[in-house]
């Protein structure tokens, strides 16, 4: 084989390894085209209202919950926000305009969250402006990033056991 046989024979194959490997990211997606919530818990946006990683952290069913996420509040107005879950009384908060707040700083309650941790719970959020909207959103155990976020539980008024006094044994 001749030099220059050889030498194109080098230069074919060369150009078909390049159109093989740069064929490979034609049919391999880019990732960052596809929206996602890098977060424990979900977003919601409304009129003038952004909120974002909203999830409740809850020790067990029926236990108290705190909304835990970021309100933004995008318009020029303060906003009122109303937060309730089935049946159980609502938690709200005000935002002032142009701002945003963490909701675990504004101690928002939710009482009797009616699932375990690892579940999902219908929420309703409202307000004046983006009226009343369903969202469903994880409860999430106290544990880790959440720990001292779960409310503590309320004192019983169940009576306690009074503590008696035993005889010590005497020696003989």
């Amino acid at each position: 084989m001749t030099t220059r046989a050889a030498s194109a024979l080098r230069l074919a194959g060369l150009a078909a390894a390049t159109l093989t490997v740069s064929a490979c990211g034609v049919f391999s997606p880019v990732q960052t085209d596809y929206p996602y919530i890098p977060a424990d818990g979900v977003d919601l946006t409304l009129p003038g209202l952004d909120l974002r990683n909203i999830a409740i952290v809850s020790a067990e069913e029926g236990a108290a919950g705190t909304l835990i996420g970021q309100a933004v509040n995008n318009a020029a107005e303060p906003v009122e926000i109303s937060f309730s879950i089935e049946g159980g009384q609502a938690a709200t908060t005000s935002l002032p305009a142009y701002s945003g707040e963490g909701l675990a700083d504004a101690k928002v309650r939710l009482e009797a969250v009616p699932v375990a941790p690892g579940a999902m719970v219908q929420l309703t959020v409202a307000t004046r402006e983006g009226g009343q909207n369903l969202v469903l959103v994880p409860v999430l155990s106290p544990e880790l990033y959440y720990e001292g976020l779960a409310p503590s539980p309320s004192a019983t008024t169940s009576p306690s056991a009074t503590p008696t006094a035993t005889p010590s044994p005497t020696a003989s």
